[in-house]
Parts: structure tokens; sequence; C-alpha cells
């Protein structure tokens, strides 16, 4: 009786954008970096904050956006998201994707939640830059959009714009409504976007090449 393969599951990244991937995650570490740098121990808005500060607040029409878009970036519910996205990528077939919707979402909050007090921004006393509930919001598109990606099997094109539609709308509308509050400066949401960018598409290229995890895969249930 010949032994049915499994079907081999589909790249967490499409091949074509492994290279952009991790230039991209460069490119975060670096402009966070810079932006750490020039905020460390302080506690007052720059220049830049209080550009985009005025920007947001003459755009703002009535009452602010809802407090439970905030609430989505509080830990326990981005803890949530992320094993309901596991779950759907499991259910979906897709091992690799379940593993990066916990890692991704979870190695940014400790990120965020570590460097906080490194780097000692502060906004009415605490602690302010990386912006958490921005990292977590960003992860948790990014994650979405790699899922959204392998099950339609988008072309290269559509999957960089999907990849990039889901950081930006899901860490946009965060750092929208963060800021219009005044919780964060502008430039915290920045600091959460670079580092969820950075950790989730960095822990997809390492998940992607994890030796065990691929052999694991391969083999499937016996």
């Amino acid at each position: 009786m010949t032994a049915i393969s499994p079907r081999p599951e589909s790249a967490i990244l499409p091949p074509a954008l492994r290279a952009p991937a991790a230039a991209v995650s460069v490119l975060a570490l670096l402009v966070f970096g810079v932006f750490a740098a020039r905020y460390a121990d302080d506690s007052s808005a720059g220049r830049l904050d209080r550009r985009v500060q005025r920007i947001v607040d003459a755009s703002a029409d009535g009452p602010s956006l809802p407090d439970v878009v905030i609430r989505l970036g509080n830990p326990l519910s981005v803890v949530v998201l992320a094993v309901l996205l596991a779950a759907l990528a499991l259910a979906l077939g897709h091992r690799r994707l379940a593993v990066l919707a916990i890692v991704g979402p979870g190695l940014t909050g400790v990120a965020t939640t570590t460097l906080k007090p490194v780097i000692g921004r502060t906004i009415e006393g605490g602690f302010a830059f990386p912006s958490g509930h921005t990292g977590g919001a960003t992860a948790l598109g990014v994650v979405a959009a790699l899922l959204l990606i392998a099950v339609l099997r988008t072309a290269t094109g559509i999957s960089a714009l999907l990849l990039s539609a889901g950081a930006l709308v899901s860490g946009g509308a965060m750092a929208l409504v963060l800021v219009g509050n005044r919780i964060h400066y502008p430039t915290d949401t920045v600091g959460g976007f670079c580092v969820a960018v950075a950790v989730v598409l960095t822990s997809a290229l390492v998940i992607e090449r994890w030796p065990s995890m691929g052999r694991a895969i391969g083999r499937g249930p016996s």
C-alpha cells in the first residue's frame, strides 16, 4: 500500500518577498534606533511630535474615536487575538503561521515593555517609547496579512500590498487614536510600529528556516 505524502505547507513569506522583508526589518530597526537615541530620557514633545499633533487635532471632529480601539492594543486583547489567529491558521493548515501568530505579537510585547524603561522617555510620568499598543496592533495586522496571503496565494505584487496594508492600517489606526487622545507622542507610535515590523518579519524569516520545525511540518501526523 503506497503512503500518501502530505501536501507541503506554503511558506510564511513568498520567496520573492524574503529579501525585501529582511531589508525592511533592518530599516525599521534603524528608524527605531534614531528615534530612541533622540528621545531617550526625554519627557517633552519634539518638533515632529508637535507638527503631527497639530495635524491630528485639526482633523479631529467631534468626540474622539471609541476607547474600544485602544483596548484592542491592551496586552490581554493582543493575547486573545493572537491565539484566535493561531487557531485559524491551524484550522487552515498553516502551522508555521500559527507559530508566528503567537511568537510575533508575543515578542513584540516583550520588546516594547523591556525597551520603555531602558530608553526612559515619558509622557505624564509614564514610560512612553515605544508604544506597546501600536506595536501590538501592528504585529497582529502583519500576521493577519500573511495569513491572508497564504490562503489566497496572491502574486508577489499583491502580497507586498497586502502586507504593507496590514501593517499600516492596523498600526496607523491605533497610532491615530493614541495621538488624538494624547496618550502617546506621535514618535512613540512610530517606535512601536518599527519594533513590531522588525520583530514579526524577522520571526517569520527565522521560523521559515528552522530545520526541526520544517521536518516536523513535512512529516505531519503519523
